[in-house]
């Protein structure tokens, strides 16, 4: 048995497509099997990517295809979710948004920041790590909601919402962090200032396009499906374009410029054949690519050497979001039920953890075993909301004011 695994092991890292083929079997199959048991599909992508990846089996290999494949992923899941919000709740509930987007971030910063000075990090080190448990990604919180089937709840604008004001935030720390970490102590407030202004001309020239341009020329798409398809997908990769520019991550410009894709922007017919398209690539095909990589950079040997580090982070990452996030939905308002869905639904790391603690390292501002403690973190905080909500709402029998 042991050698039939690493020859097919050594086939697929040899074959591409065979690689890409034996992953799509086992999502597939895993999907068929969650879905049996009343689980988010969401949670067999993660544990199929243990299980078959480089962690144990190494039935899948992680290649440059995939890495290709899993970034389009990211970016498909953002704009599908930009789809599925309507712009009106997400100004609804902007107040709620950014109380739970900020309390969602200092808080969780704050304990992890007192937990690496327990541990005698360096300042540096304890901010930069601080940083990485405090981030929120918006694209798990987007694939878990759509799996729960919230959507239409409106606890879901104020999650992306949050998600949103917790990734500006993130990025603002980040500069400051990093100027810290290269300019022996100082902050090149210039720089910072810098950073802070495209933030802010982003979202103004994304709403003002949103707004005035997109209703004007996206009605000379709406006669043709594919038309409406192909300019969708060319006003998200702008967008994306855009977002990078300022300095932000593209799937940000993915979710808004999937704001917009709108009835009222185009015909509900077409909304109807784009939305259709989307989710059949988004969750068919390049969104569980996505999930799986995310498994790749898992290692388990830092509960020989780092254990107690490695537990006491992971702890202050969730029980810092949990405390963060749902007390800024108590404090705007929201009652005891949402905070706790929308804690756990903020509780997700994934790739833009793996993002900020790649370049922590490749800076030198953490070593190899910092950065495998982050990895650690990013995928049990991934695979935690679809367990935890899914437990939640079946004892609360999805219950809740809508």
């Amino acid at each position: 048995m042991e050698n039939l695994i690493h020859i097919i092991a050594q086939m697929t890292q040899d074959d591409p497509t065979l690689n890409l083929l034996m992953l799509m079997v086992i999502v597939w199959t895993t999907g068929v099997i969650c879905r049996r048991l009343h689980q988010p599909p969401v949670l067999g992508e993660l544990t199929a990517g243990i299980i078959f990846g480089p962690a144990f089996l190494g039935l899948i290999a992680p290649n440059e295809m995939l890495t290709i494949l899993s970034e389009l992923g990211v970016f498909f899941l953002m704009f599908y979710a930009g789809l599925e919000t309507n712009p009106l709740d997400l100004k609804r509930f902007r107040f709620h948004s950014t109380v739970v987007g900020i309390a969602g971030f200092l808080i969780p910063f704050g304990v992890a920041y007192l937990t690496c000075q327990l541990f005698a990090m360096s300042m540096v080190q304890s901010l930069f790590i601080a940083l990485g448990l405090s981030i929120t990604a918006i694209a798990v919180s987007a694939r878990v909601l759509h799996d729960l089937e919230l959507t239409e709840h409106h606890v879901t604008p104020v999650i992306i919402g949050a998600s949103i004001v917790d990734d500006v935030l993130a990025l603002s720390f980040f500069t400051a962090i990093i100027d810290l970490g290269s300019n022996q102590g100082g902050i090149n407030w210039f720089h910072f200032a810098l950073i802070m202004g495209k933030v802010i001309l982003f979202f103004a020239i994304a709403i003002g396009i949103g707004i005035w341009l997109y209703p004007k020329i996206g009605q000379h798409f709406s006669s043709r499906s594919s038309k409406g398809f192909t300019f969708a997908l060319v006003m998200a990769l702008m967008f994306g374009m855009l977002a990078e520019i300022a300095g932000l991550h593209l799937i940000i410009g993915a979710y808004m410029a999937g704001l917009f894709v709108r009835e009222g922007v185009v015909s509900p017919e077409l909304l109807t054949k784009i939305s259709d398209r989307f989710v059949s690539i988004t969750y068919g095909f390049l969104g569980p690519i996505f999930f799986v990589s995310l498994s790749f950079h898992v290692t388990f040997s830092i509960f020989q050497t780092h254990l107690l580090l490695t537990i006491a982070l992971l702890l202050a990452a969730i029980l810092g979001k949990l405390l963060g996030a749902g007390g800024g939905s108590l404090l705007s308002g929201m009652n005891y039920k949402e905070a706790t869905v929308i804690g756990m639904a903020m509780n997700g790391r994934g790739a833009v953890e793996l993002i900020v603690a790649s370049i922590g390292l490749q800076m030198g501002l953490i070593n190899d075993e910092i950065f495998s403690i982050l990895v650690l973190v990013a995928f049990v905080t991934t695979s935690l909301p679809p367990i935890s909500m899914k437990l939640y709402l079946d004892r609360i029998n999805y219950n809740f004011e809508t």
